[in-house]
């Protein structure tokens, strides 16, 4: 494996074996249930080793695979995205194949089964649950969780392709590298949230044409609870859902009274409060005792901070950290 740095730490679980066996059964239980059609050993055997981590329910995977494999999978359900890094691989089904190249990522579809063909693998795999993914697409689209489906192993385009690498690969270095922010329920709950939005604009999927109508209108009222439910659980993990329920109103026409009323959104009101909380904390704190603009950062939830400190800048005219030192 590379990226060793990267991968480093007792929550990065490691696991290797030459027995063909085995990998299958590990295949079976890290991802999705397979039906082996043909294994052709190399030198070493099936040649398997992974590096492993897991987010609340999100898991992710650098896998390395020697093995010549072709098998079918069994729709389970769950999301799995894979990155290739090196190697062969090829996904069908019935007539329509798509043989990955260097770069691109796939999607295994989670309710109808698939054909695939891999020889000797360098891969970084994702695994979404299902349920997270349609309480992600209901509160975007108001698209029910019985009417979520994807309709195509391939991205939508080479561009948002690579939209899903960089942002796994940044997700991967920034927070799942750091134990501390993964245990961070706030950092934690965003993470998983945008991976399943993500995810969600990558690959065709039902979501995307919901076309859903708001029912009803937001009253004065609805809206002020919802701004008050953002600002009394600021600082804990808040989905568009939560805040619909609080306000008593469906999760879509929120999103809409936000966009009218507000002009944003739920979840960018949510990060305009941490911000402003954040603000507050750098103003109040004695930088002699050890406190600093990243430790402040992060218990908001701010994990990128060079984002961080642009946002700062524009709301406040000023630095993080020029608030923190005056």
């Amino acid at each position: 494996m590379t990226d060793g740095t990267v991968y480093s730490g007792s929550h990065w679980q490691r696991y290797a074996t030459t027995d063909t066996d085995e990998a299958h059964a590990y295949i079976r239980r890290a991802f999705l249930d397979v039906t082996v059609r043909f294994s052709g050993e190399g030198r070493d055997g099936a040649g398997l080793r992974t590096v492993a981590t897991g987010l609340a329910d999100i898991d992710v995977t650098r896998l390395h695979y020697s093995a010549r494999t072709q098998l079918q999978t069994a729709p389970g359900g769950d999301l799995n995205i894979t990155h290739m890094m090196s190697g062969h691989f090829t996904v069908a089904r019935g007539k329509d194949e798509y043989r990955l190249r260097s770069g691109e990522v796939a999607l295994m579809l989670p309710d109808q089964p698939m054909d695939a063909d891999f020889d000797d693998i360098d891969a970084f795999i994702a695994r979404l649950p299902r349920a997270l993914l349609e309480e992600v697409a209901h509160s975007q689209s108001g698209i029910s969780g019985a009417d979520l489906r994807f309709d195509s192993y391939r991205p939508i385009s080479a561009t948002l392709g690579r939209h899903w690498t960089r942002t796994l690969s940044h997700l991967t270095r920034s927070v799942l590298s750091d134990p501390a922010l993964m245990a961070n329920p706030l950092i934690a709950g965003n993470t998983r949230h945008l991976l399943a939005a993500t995810a969600l604009a990558v690959f065709p999927n039902t979501s995307l044409d919901a076309g859903l109508r708001a029912t009803g209108k937001v009253t004065p009222q609805a809206l002020r609870r919802a701004l008050a439910y953002i600002d009394d659980n600021a600082e804990q993990p808040i989905t568009v859902e939560q805040v619909a329920a609080a306000a008593g109103v469906h999760a879509r026409t929120l999103q809409l009274a936000f966009r009218r009323h507000r002009d944003t959104t739920p979840m960018q009101y949510v990060r305009q409060v941490r911000l402003e909380r954040a603000h507050r904390d750098l103003q109040a704190a004695d930088p002699g005792t050890g406190v600093t603009v990243t430790m402040i950062a992060k218990r908001w939830g701010f994990t990128h901070l060079g984002r961080f400190g642009t946002d700062y800048r524009a709301a406040y005219g000023s630095s993080p950290s020029h608030t923190l030192r005056t």
